[in-house]
């Protein structure tokens, strides 16, 4: 019997009161067991609050990857509106290239093959349904990781790679539209030079009393040919350049009396003889308008005018293609 009691454990409970003492007698495997419980039971319930904590924390990254994913979301849509609306704008200038390339009468703009900007996308390659985005890029910069993993929408994927693939295609074509609008810009410039340097308006205000060809000589009446236009108009009345230039000579020149000579671009070069009194001198640029001389009637003259030439290489050419407008 002793040695029974020996794997027995007695447990008494004695209430201060004085009321019966509680006793119990717990073998040692059921001790040992009650005691296995207990231990099971405090780890499951550090394991059961561990896992609580995890989940709440997942449940707040989740929370927060939807707000992300809704932001990015909006701004997917801005981006899709802002590239249909610069796709359009790019149509509207497509149109005025052609026909500012028809005005010009210039050909079909070729592109180059000179590389042009590319967009890399920056959205995930696609997996299956349930893939699992470690973490999601925003269209604003920055990085959130999602650790507790969470499923971003293959929807708002694929949105995003259809954006940056109109932006791809945006980035070419204005490339394309660059170089486009320099060669425009390039044939613009080109044409202004020439309608600048060519002359084309009347160089005083008065009359013609003489023009190109061969005419009765003023002096003598025998035949002889008029290298220009002669324009009679008050004395001192000014004298203007025709076209864009350079002063190339200014001063007395024989029977032309006092000569501003100009040269122009594309061979041009105009005269203009017989002034009262210069404005210029050798060197000076002068624009098309710019007062030159003035009327007057000296060397070889029979009165106030001007004697007008217009020169190509060197040789005259009948002014008379080169003065527009009403004098």
């Amino acid at each position: 019997m002793a040695r029974k009691d020996r794997n027995v454990f007695t447990i008494m409970i004695v209430p201060h009161a004085e009321t019966k003492v509680f006793t119990f007698r717990l073998s040692t495997i059921a001790f040992q067991f009650i005691c296995y419980v207990l231990v099971c039971t405090f780890l499951f319930m550090i394991i059961l609050a561990r896992s609580y904590q995890t989940m709440l924390s997942n449940m707040w990254e989740l929370q927060e990857l939807r707000i992300v994913n809704r932001e990015q979301r909006e701004q997917i849509e801005q981006l899709v509106t802002e590239v249909g609306t610069l796709q359009q704008r790019m149509v509207i200038l497509d149109e005025l290239d052609k026909q500012v390339r028809e005005m010009m009468e210039l050909e079909s703009f070729q592109p180059s093959g000179q590389p042009v900007a590319s967009v890399s996308p920056i959205i995930p390659g696609p997996g299956s349904q349930d893939a699992t985005i470690a973490s999601v890029r925003g269209i604003g910069g920055g990085t959130y990781a999602a650790t507790g993993g969470a499923v971003v929408s293959r929807t708002s994927i694929q949105e995003a790679r259809d954006a940056l693939e109109m932006l791809g295609q945006l980035y070419q074509e204005i490339g394309t539209r660059r170089q486009s609008l320099e060669e425009v810009r390039g044939a613009v410039s080109e044409s202004l030079a020439y309608m600048s340097a060519k002359p084309s308006i009347w160089p005083a205000f008065g009359y013609v009393t003489s023009t190109y060809g061969y005419r009765r000589h003023p002096y003598g009446g025998s035949s002889e040919h008029h290298e220009g236009y002669d324009i009679a108009g008050r004395y001192g009345s000014p004298i203007v350049a025709t076209a864009d230039g350079t002063v190339v000579y200014a001063g007395w020149m024989g029977n032309y009396g006092n000569v501003v000579e100009i040269e122009h671009s594309y061979g041009w070069s105009t005269v203009y003889g017989h002034c009262s009194k210069l404005a210029v001198k050798v060197g000076d640029r002068v624009k098309r308008g710019q007062v030159v001389a003035f009327i007057g009637s000296t060397g070889r003259s029979t009165g106030p005018h001007v004697h007008y030439e217009v020169r190509i290489g060197g040789r005259t050419v009948n002014p008379r293609y080169y003065l527009w407008g009403p004098n």
